[in-house]
């Protein structure tokens, strides 16, 4: 039986404040509704792009869309029930779904941030892909001028797929290394 202990912690959420800053000032698409939100991430999820990238995250697992009544913020959250996605009315836009849809992407890596390099970079990818190149190009300038690092591009693993983080993981496997020989 494996506890919460047993489980590996998740790094520091070290860019969190800066990603959300530069989000704020990149215009996005609205949504008009949860089910205009609900359509465009089964757009998205269903793409060959989304698949190549993600295929264990696919149309079957994609999470519910919530209202988000009261809530100050949109999340992305596991329940017992599934995944789930609250929407706010004013974070129903291109850009946030994308945000959420790509952290239930990197959910099952716990070894990268919720809004580490791993993340900046999928969002970015995501980004182009969906919403076009200039709007990557606003996002990318604002992560940059927030001082948002951005991990590299997707390499092929060995399985031949599409796979996002190695460059985070060894980073933060070095960290972790450093830090065991100084507590020794």
């Amino acid at each position: 039986m494996t506890t919460a202990a047993d489980e590996p912690r998740r790094p520091r959420d070290a860019q969190r404040a800066r990603v959300y800053r530069a989000e704020t000032d990149v215009p996005s698409s609205p949504l008009p509704g949860l089910p205009a939100c609900a359509s465009f991430a089964e757009k998205v999820v269903g793409s060959l792009w989304w698949t190549a990238r993600f295929p264990d995250q696919g149309l079957g697992g994609l999470p519910r869309f919530r209202p988000g009544n009261g809530a100050r913020q949109a999340f992305y959250r596991e329940e017992p029930t599934g995944p789930t996605i609250t929407l706010p009315r004013r974070y129903r836009t291109k850009g946030v779904v994308l945000h959420e849809l790509v952290h239930w992407a990197l959910a099952a890596t716990p070894d990268v941030a919720h809004h580490g390099t791993t993340f900046a970079r999928v969002l970015v990818d995501a980004t182009t892909e969906f919403c076009g190149p200039e709007r990557a190009d606003q996002l990318a300038a604002a992560y940059a001028a927030e001082g948002v690092r951005i991990g590299a591009p997707a390499t092929v693993d060995p399985d031949g797929r599409l796979a996002y983080g190695a460059d985070e993981q060894r980073r933060l496997a070095r960290s972790r290394a450093r830090a065991a020989r100084s507590a020794a």
